[in-house]
C-alpha cells in the first residue's frame, strides 16, 4: 500500500486526529457563541420609553359638589320627616296612655287628694259640709274623712244624681268647690297636642 493512500486514512497513534478545517470551524462556532452571550442588550429607544411611561388612568373623585349638596338636601328632608313622624307617634302614645291610666289613677288617688285639700279649702267656722259624688268615690273618701277630726263631724256624704257623674262637688253655706278630674284630663290631653301648644305660644 502506497504512502499517499495511507496519508488520507485516520491514524490511531495520535490524540486528536480531527481535520484542521473541522477544528477551525469548531473554534469559529465557539467564538460566535461566546460573543453572543456577552453582547450587551440594546438600549431602549425613545419610542419604547414612551410606551413604558403610560399616562395615568383618570381617578374617580366621587360625586361632584352639586351632587353632594343635593344629597344633603334630600337627607335633611328625610330626617325632618322622620322627626315629625316620631313626634306625632310619641304624642299619640302619650295621649292613649294618659286617657287609659288617668281614670284608674283618679279612682285610686282621688279620695286621698280631696281629703288632703278640704281642710285648707273649707273655713273652720263652717258648721256643715256636703260632699256629693258617685257612690264608689264616696266609699273611698269616707275613711279619709273619718280619720280627720276637723271634717268627720261636719261632712255629709250624698250620692250623685247620676251614676256616671265625674265630678266631686263639695258645698257649704257660704261657698263650695268642685273637683273635675275629667276636665283635668281633657286639659292635660290638649296640652299634649302640638297644634294646641303652638296656638297658645
Amino acid at each position: 500500500m502506497s504512502s499517499a493512500l495511507l496519508s488520507n486514512l485516520p491514524r490511531f497513534d495520535q490524540g486528536d486526529q480531527t481535520h484542521p478545517a473541522e477544528q477551525l470551524k469548531r473554534m469559529l462556532g465557539q467564538m460566535q457563541e461566546a460573543a453572543a452571550r456577552t453582547k450587551p442588550a440594546p438600549e431602549p429607544t425613545g419610542e419604547s420609553v414612551e410606551e413604558e411611561v403610560q399616562s395615568p388612568e383618570p381617578v374617580d373623585l366621587g360625586p361632584s359638589l352639586a351632587e353632594i349638596e343635593s344629597l344633603a338636601g334630600q337627607l335633611s328632608a328625610v330626617l325632618g320627616r322622620i322627626e315629625n313622624e316620631a313626634r306625632d307617634q310619641a304624642m299619640q302614645v302619650t295621649q292613649a296612655l294618659a286617657a287609659r291610666l288617668f281614670p284608674e289613677l283618679s279612682q285610686r288617688f282621688l279620695a286621698a287628694e280631696i281629703a288632703q285639700h278640704l281642710p285648707q279649702l273649707i273655713p273652720a267656722s263652717v258648721p256643715s259640709i256636703e260632699i256629693r259624688a258617685r257612690q264608689e268615690v264616696l266609699n273611698r273618701l269616707e275613711p279619709f274623712i273619718a280619720h280627720d277630726p276637723s271634717l268627720s263631724e261636719r261632712c255629709k256624704m250624698t250620692p250623685a244624681a247620676t251614676a256616671d257623674e265625674p265630678r266631686v262637688q263639695v258645698s257649704w253655706q257660704t261657698g263650695g268647690v268642685t273637683f273635675d278630674f275629667e276636665g283635668l284630663l281633657a286639659a292635660c290631653l290638649s296640652h299634649l297636642d302640638p297644634s294646641h301648644t303652638m296656638i297658645e305660644e
